[in-house]
This record gives structure tokens, sequence and C-alpha cells, in this order.
């Protein structure tokens, strides 16, 4: 058994969620041939350091408020990086100059041009890298990519997905996430990105990455707000609602609209239209994957579990109109059983490290950060568009991406000018 000896940048809440993978990778992988173990974090907050050593009973010698002396260690296979969206960008690329491999959290960055940077920086460096996109790491997204990849659905002409939420901002409706996810400084955009990675992704794969002509787009912070409750001295500064139409060169539309905040219900709608057929996409991961939550797979083990992505398909089957429910998560279930591989495309850490070991190469892990890029691509479009008052091309989005990553950060006292050269 192949032991993976990983470090942790970022200690806050998406790191916990690591470490359950970690954990469940060890009770539902062993047939894999390889698990992973956290030997070290860096975490800049010394009191949050502190906790997640004693919860998770680390030696002091394996925490670090400043991540550069962690990666002077020599007993570290790979470095996650689980800090916020505006910092994974020069991070991540110190992370690969220091010699590791690297894998982050979602969205890989707040703009084209940040995530451009560390694909360029992967590629110069010889370094392996990976984004978390759960979404696509499910049967729900996979057997709708082979549906339409096999031509069952026809031409896809249409996609349509909406996700609106009456009060869902993180730090400021939902305070137990860290405002970090509110400032325009850190986080860069709202749930257009936060959870538009997920959304957007699992369309673009599905379809098969179709090329961006042009997008047309709408954004707002636009719900009045009570000012006691945002603590952030950089204020709220990114939008609560967002809505872009792309244009794909192979004559597919797309429409998306995201909201945090709206004076409406709650509700989600995702449907794929074809020629020969239409797909409803019913609950997309939007968490991390199945070994992401504590009870593991044995959670999802039976039909009205927490989380079950599933297909409906609407069409013909012998002149008569049908709506035939895929039972994906159901199936997929039991093709893990007969298959323990199947995991290595149900989960995102354990598709990084069959990669990084070799399990896994270019062309049968999903190149999830060409997935995120162009999904920032298209919400690159959406604030662009908004901002000039008219529909940009792909071209113009790529050439005038800006730069949102933080270029500096004080660490234990000192203020760290970050270095993105490589």
């Amino acid at each position: 058994m192949k032991e993976v000896r990983v470090a942790i940048i970022g200690g806050g809440m998406i790191s916990h969620r690591h470490m359950t993978i970690y954990e469940n990778m060890r009770k539902y992988a062993a047939d894999l041939g390889f698990t992973a173990k956290v030997v070290a974090v860096a975490e800049i907050d010394e009191a949050k350091l502190k906790r997640w050593g004693e919860q998770y009973g680390f030696d002091e010698k394996d925490l670090y408020v400043d991540f550069r002396e962690m990666l002077k260690r020599d007993d570290i296979d790979c470095v996650d990086v689980c800090v916020h969206n505006n910092l994974h960008t020069p991070i991540s690329i110190e992370v690969m100059k220091r010699g590791y491999d690297c894998y982050t959290e979602k969205p890989a960055a707040a703009s084209y041009h940040d995530a451009k940077m560390m694909i360029d920086a992967s590629k110069a460096l010889g370094r392996k890298f990976h984004v978390q996109i759960s979404s696509i790491m499910t049967p729900q997204s996979r057997v709708a990519r082979d549906m339409i990849a096999g031509g069952e659905l026809g031409d896809i002409y249409y996609v349509n997905l909406e996700a609106v939420n009456r009060a869902r901002r993180p730090g400021y409706d939902l305070p137990m996430f860290t405002t970090d996810f509110y400032t325009k400084k850190i986080a860069g955009h709202g749930m257009a990105i936060d959870l538009g990675i997920y959304l957007i992704s699992q369309i673009l794969f599905i379809t098969g990455l179709p090329e961006l002509e042009s997008v047309s787009g709408f954004a707002k912070q636009g719900m009045e707000m009570n000012p006691k409750l945002i603590t952030d001295p950089e204020g709220f500064g990114v939008e609560d609602l967002a809505d872009g139409f792309a244009k794909f060169k192979n004559g597919m539309g797309f429409h998306f609209l995201t909201g945090a905040a709206a004076h409406y219900k709650d509700y989600a709608m995702t449907y794929v239209l074809g020629s020969k057929g239409g797909l409803e996409i019913i609950a997309t991961d939007q968490g991390g994957g199945k070994l992401a939550r504590r009870g593991g797979m044995a959670e999802f083990a039976v039909p009205g579990g927490m989380m079950n992505p599933e297909l409906i398909f609407h069409g013909t089957q012998g002149g008569r109109d049908v709506d035939i429910e895929l039972k994906c998560d159901y199936n997929g279930n039991i093709e893990q059983r007969l298959d323990p591989s199947k995991l290595l495309y149900n989960d995102n850490q354990c598709m990084w490290h069959a990669y990084r070991l070799g399990i896994l190469n270019d062309e049968t892990r999903y190149n999830t950060p060409e997935i995120a890029l162009r999904m920032l691509q298209f919400t690159d479009g959406i604030f662009m568009s908004q901002e000039l008052g008219r529909a940009v091309t792909a071209d113009e989005i790529i050439a005038n991406s800006p730069t949102l990553y933080v270029p500096e950060q004080e660490i234990g006292g000192e203020l760290v000018k970050f270095d993105v050269e490589f």
C-alpha cells in the first residue's frame, strides 16, 4: 500500500473537508493500492492553527504559521492549497516553484488570467496540478456526458442553469463562514464563481468543453444590506446576482443565473435540450463529493440519502413521450461495488493522487485545470459585459481578463510579497 504524505496550506473550513476525505479514503479506497496521510499544516491564524492541531492530534513541530517554512521539509509528497480564492494563484505557484505537485480548492482563481498563470506555471515547472471540482466526479455527470457524446440526445442546442437563493451570502447570511467570501480583495466575486465552479463546470464537462464564442452578462449587488452585519473592514464587495448568456462555436446557447440573495424563493433548475431528447439535472454536487461527508460511502448506499445527484431523460420511445429516471446514484453505487477503481472517477482527491502516482495520466484523468479555466472565461465574460454594456467575444475576454490575485500577505508579522515569476 503506497502512502502519500500531504501538507495542507490553510486550516479553515475547507481543510476539515479534506481531512474527512482522507479519513474516508482509508475506509473505502483500500482496493486502490494507495492512501494519503496529512503530515503538516500551515495556517496564518495562530489560534486557529492551535485548535486545528489539537483536533487532529498533531505535534507542534508539524504546525506552521508560515507555509514557506513548511515547504522546506523533505518528507512531503504534495501539497493541498485550502486558502481563499485570490490567494490560490500566488500560493499554488510558490508551491510548484518549491518542487511540489499541487492540488487546489475551487475555484482555481477568481479570473481567467490568474487561473491561466497557474496552468502555465505547472507546465513550465513540470509539476502536476489539479483543481477540486466535485460536480464532475459523479455518476450523474458521467452518464450525462456519455449520453451526449453517444448522440442519444442528438444535437445539443441549449442549456438552462438557474440556482437562486433567498439568503445565502457566506459571511453575511451564513456567519459560520469567513467574511473572506464577500470581500472583493480576497473573494474576487460571489456565487458566480464560488458555486458557479461546480455548476458551470459540470455543463462544460458533459457537453465536451465546447469552444466559447461570446458572452452577454448582467451582475449586481442589488439587495439592501444591514451595515451592522458587515463586519469585515474591506466591506461587502461582491455581486449577489449574476446572469449570463453564452454562445458557443458549435451552435449551443447556455443561460446561467445564480443568486446568493433575492426576494424570492430558493430554487434550482437545470436542463439540457437536444434535437432527440433532453436531460433534467437534479441536485448537482456542490459539497466536495461523497467522501467529504462523515458517513462516507455508507451514507449514500440507499436511495434517499443526503445527496443523490440524478438525471431524468425527457424524450420519445417508440413514438411515445417518456420521462425516465436514470437512477444514476443507485446504479453508480452498484458499479463501484463491482469495480472499486470507479472511485478514481467518483472523488477528486482519489483522482488527484492516482494521477500523481501514474495510475491515471493526462488522457485518463479529468483535466480539471482546463475545465476550471473555461468556466472562468465564461464568468469573466459576464462581468466584462456588465462593465462595457455589451456582449464580449471569447478573444476579448482572454485579452482583458483582470489580475485579481493578492500580491502580498502578512504572515507571522511579516509582510510577504509573493513572487509569481517562474
